[in-house]
This record gives structure tokens, C-alpha cells and sequence, in this order.
């Protein structure tokens, strides 16, 4: 109960502006320092994350572990990279469940851009997870491999909304804002869809997602019956994904690094990094702090409660 009750108190007040999560988060200024984890030789293989829950940059870095939303990062670094003749491969390492259509579609821009301009092979490597917009992500890449044990799919989109009518009558708390129009309060959590809105949301919604099925078409050679199956919203583990054509292969990192290698047609590359001063990456595995997914994934609820979102997102 005691819980329930934070976390309603935390959503109004990220609801009332009261706080933001970027009030939370302090920010960083610290540029970003090249960390080599492993290997050696004149080439570098730069391996950046895809992680948690995608959404616009409305955030600072995690004051914790000076890590920053993802979009702005990813830029970051793909500036930098351009600016690295030494470069001979990008590794993609995706953790996510998805998040925002817009954030997923400018992550996939990017990265298939920076692939496109450097005429360098991309290749994604799963970890637990690449799912909606995780996978749509991954879709910028050459190859996909995955763990044994990864999962992947999820092609949808989902408008979410929480009805609050009931639970603000039983507390006696009744809606009188006034509207310039009948759509100005679209959407509105304060009280049922018309069915009007309902039709134009599943409208947009359809267009949303015939366009991620047209980007798993294109990228992966999928068609007819296979595309429709996926086109469901289904999770797959590795082997039925790898039947379907999701992905290419099952590998670990050393596997996903030779590949880069093989692609990039050198026998030997350094593994790097970008990491902000103070922020030692130690190894391949090292990733960001949990702490800014969870108040990421505050901010989107709130985001959910006030207004249309349309998510390339597994929902919990």
C-alpha cells in the first residue's frame, strides 16, 4: 500500500510539474574519453549501447552513473566515430523493450546513416531483449545476432491510456476544464474516448505499424505468411526467430566481435568505448545504471496519463 501510494504521489507531481525528472538528474558537462576493453591492433571496433526505454531527450544523465539518455548519446558518439579513420566497425549491444515510435525510428535514421556514410558493417547483438522499438533499432544493422537466450519481436505499436473517470468519481474529484473545441481535450484521461477518438487513434495507430512491418520487410527479406505471423506482436526466443528470419545467428560477444571483424576484412581490432571522465567502462559487459530506466519510465507514464503517445513498446 505504502508503495502504490509513492508512486501515485510521484505521477501527480511529475503530472503537475511540480518536479521533473530532469530535477532529479544532474547534469553532465564531461566530454566523452575512448576506452579500449579488449583486443589490439591499428582498427577499432566501437561498440555503443541500446538500452531501456527509448524516448525523446527530456532528461539530464543519471547523476549516479553519468549516463545519458540514449538518443543524445548514441549522436554523440556516431559524431565522434565520424571523426575516427581508425574505425572499422560499429556493434550494436541492445537491451530494450522499446519506447517512443518517434525516438525508435531516429535511433534506427542514425545509426543505418552513419553504416551508410562510412561504408562500414553494422552489426546488432542482442541481449536479454530486443523488442518493438528495440528490435526496430536493430533492424539498422547488417546482421542480428543473438544470445541463446534472447528474446526478440513484439512488431506493434500501442496507444495507451488509463481511464481515471472511475477512480476520480470515487474520491469525489469531478472534471470542469473548459475546451475551445470539441478535440481539445483529446484523449483526455479525465474521461472515456469518444468513439470518434477511438477511430482516429487506431487510424494512426495502423499507419504506425504498417511502417514497421514495411522495415522488417525490407531489411530482413521477409514475406507473405512469415511477415503476417510476426506482424501479430509476438515474442520469439532465439531458434524460432532465427527459423523466421528475425535474426541471422546465435553467438556470444567474442562471436559478434569476430563477425565485425570478418565483415570489415581485418584480422585484428581494438574493442572500444566512449565513456564520460570517471566513468571506467572495466570491460565489454559494463553497462549503465538501472536507476535512470526506472525514472525514464516514470516520466513516460506520466507522459501516458496527459496526452496521445503511440509506442513501439512491450508493455508490462
Amino acid at each position: 500500500m505504502m508503495k502504490k501510494t509513492l508512486l501515485l504521489l510521484v505521477l501527480f507531481l511529475l503530472l503537475t510539474g511540480c518536479i521533473s525528472v530532469k530535477g532529479l538528474l544532474a547534469p553532465g558537462t564531461a566530454p566523452l574519453e575512448e576506452q579500449v576493453v579488449s583486443g589490439e591492433g591499428k582498427g577499432k571496433i566501437l561498440v555503443v549501447d541500446i538500452s531501456g526505454i527509448l524516448v525523446m531527450d527530456r532528461l539530464g544523465p543519471d547523476f549516479f552513473s553519468k549516463r545519458d539518455p540514449v538518443l543524445s548519446r548514441l549522436r554523440e558518439e556516431l559524431d565522434l566515430a565520424r571523426q575516427d579513420n581508425k574505425i572499422v566497425g560499429l556493434l550494436l549491444r541492445i537491451d530494450s523493450s522499446g519506447g517512443s515510435v518517434t525516438a525508435s525510428d531516429i535511433l534506427y535514421h542514425e545509426i543505418f546513416r552513419f553504416g551508410q556514410e562510412r561504408q562500414l558493417p553494422v552489426v546488432a547483438l542482442v541481449l536479454d531483449k530486443a523488442l518493438s522499438g528495440g528490435y526496430y533499432v536493430a533492424l539498422a544493422a547488417d546482421e542480428i545476432i543473438v544470445h541463446p537466450t534472447s528474446v526478440v519481436g513484439g512488431v506493434g505499436v500501442v496507444a495507451l491510456k488509463f481511464n481515471l473517470a472511475g477512480l476520480l468519481e470515487k474520491w469525489g474529484i469531478a472534471d470542469d476544464s473548459v475546451k475551445s473545441g470539441e478535440y481539445k481535450d483529446f484523449w483526455s484521461p479525465l474521461r472515456a474516448s469518444s468513439p470518434e477518438e477511438t477511430a482516429l487513434m487506431q487510424g494512426i495507430t495502423d499507419r504506425l505499424h504498417q511502417r514497421f512491418i514495411d522495415l522488417v520487410a525490407e531489411r530482413r527479406g521477409i514475406k507473405d505468411c512469415t511477415l503476417k505471423q510476426v506482424a501479430k506482436g509476438t515474442l520469439f526466443d532465439a531458434k524460432p526467430a532465427q527459423a523466421l528470419r528475425l535474426v541471422d545467428s546465435l553467438g556470444y560477444f567474442d562471436d559478434a566481435i569476430g563477425r565485425v571483424r570478418q565483415l570489415a576484412g581485418v584480422e585484428k581490432a581494438r574493442v572500444i568505448l566512449y565513456r564520460r571522465a570517471g566513468a571506467n567502462a572495466g570491460s565489454i559487459y559494463a553497462a549503465g545504471n538501472p536507476i535512470l530506466h526506472t525514472m525514464m519510465r516514470l516520466e513516460g507514464i506520466a507522459e501516458e496519463m496527459t496526452g496521445p503517445s503511440f509506442r513501439y513498446q512491450v508493455t508490462p
